[in-house]
């Protein structure tokens, strides 16, 4: 006998059910008031899905990240270069650009507040990027994600930042800056006075000093930010300097101009075992901070496959 049902399904096809990426990226649109974007599906591309998020409040990049956990999905800060081969789901999002402000928090130091979203162009008068050459339409976010240049030591461009307004990886929002001993903001969150120890412990390791040897600093992460010197307290903001994206969501940061002298130092080429140092550190680093990765894979998390 056959069914109504049954007769509508000859005629129009079963309908598959939605993949899981499918299915993560139908409830960040009922979440998000910021537009999201699909790549066409290809069944037969070999590489991982994508989507984009156009946020347009911080509410949305906070339902990303927890969507983005729970299906195992890495949201990404768009701007960086795009991997030759994705493994792993992705949600580009791109800076926060509507209603970003600008604020004057200190007249006498010169500190800014710059929303992620600020553009080179809007610090232009405040004097932060004075002497560098950088787009106008750069974002703060993606300058202190993927800053032109990365000196040796906490010297030059990583100078600029004083505090940093972070969404980690399990959801705490915590400011971070200068931890030594003329810091005088106390950490609100219970998250981020738990990580600390570990994040000096690994400052302190024999890796951490052999490679404070080096210039330039030879790890993609600046692991160098809390190791105290006689011209430099810790900053906790100053770590995520050049982070790509990968440790946190900077949503503002606080700048200042540096000074116009800087140190020039020799600089000592790193040998394959510095190497091999600097990429552990920097996997260390990486799984203190985002040990779920939330902000792109980790060797032992499997994310949602292209084939899903």
């Amino acid at each position: 006998m056959v069914t109504p049902t049954s007769r509508r399904a000859f005629l129009m096809g079963r309908r598959t059910s939605a993949t899981p990426f499918e299915q993560f990226c139908a409830r960040l649109e009922r979440t998000c008031l910021g537009s999201v974007r699909t790549a066409p599906s290809n069944a037969h591309s070999a590489q991982a899905p994508q989507a984009w998020l156009k946020p347009v409040r911080l509410e949305d990049i906070a339902h990303a990240r927890a969507l983005c956990q729970e299906y195992r999905v890495a949201l990404m800060l768009e701007g960086g270069a795009l991997p030759a081969a994705r493994t792993q789901a992705t949600l580009w999002v791109s800076p926060q650009p509507a209603g970003a402000t600008l604020s004057l928090v200190d007249s006498r130091t010169g500190v800014w507040r710059a929303d992620a979203g600020c553009t080179v162009e809007q610090l232009k008068e405040t004097g932060v990027f004075a002497g560098m050459d950088l787009p106008p339409e750069l974002t703060v976010a993606q300058w202190f994600a993927w800053p032109e240049t990365v000196s040796g030591g906490v010297l030059d461009s990583i100078r600029l930042v004083e505090q940093a307004e972070v969404l980690l990886a399990d959801g705490t929002v915590e400011v971070l800056g200068p931890f030594g001993a003329t810091a005088k903001a106390p950490l609100r969150s219970l998250t981020v006075q738990r990580l600390v120890p570990k994040l000096f412990e690994l400052a302190g390791s024999e890796a951490a000093l052999r490679c404070t040897q080096l210039v330039p600093w030879p790890a993609c992460y600046r692991l160098d930010a809390l190791i105290a010197t006689a011209a430099h307290e810790p900053n906790l903001a100053q770590l995520l300097f050049g982070h790509q994206g990968r440790l946190g969501w900077v949503q503002a940061l606080w700048l200042k101009r540096a000074d116009a002298q800087s140190q020039v130092a020799r600089e000592a080429p790193a040998s394959e075992y510095d190497k091999e140092l600097a990429s552990h550190l920097d996997q260390e680093l990486k799984h203190i901070l985002d040990p779920l990765g939330v902000f792109g894979s980790n060797s032992k998390l499997k994310g949602l496959e292209s084939a899903s």
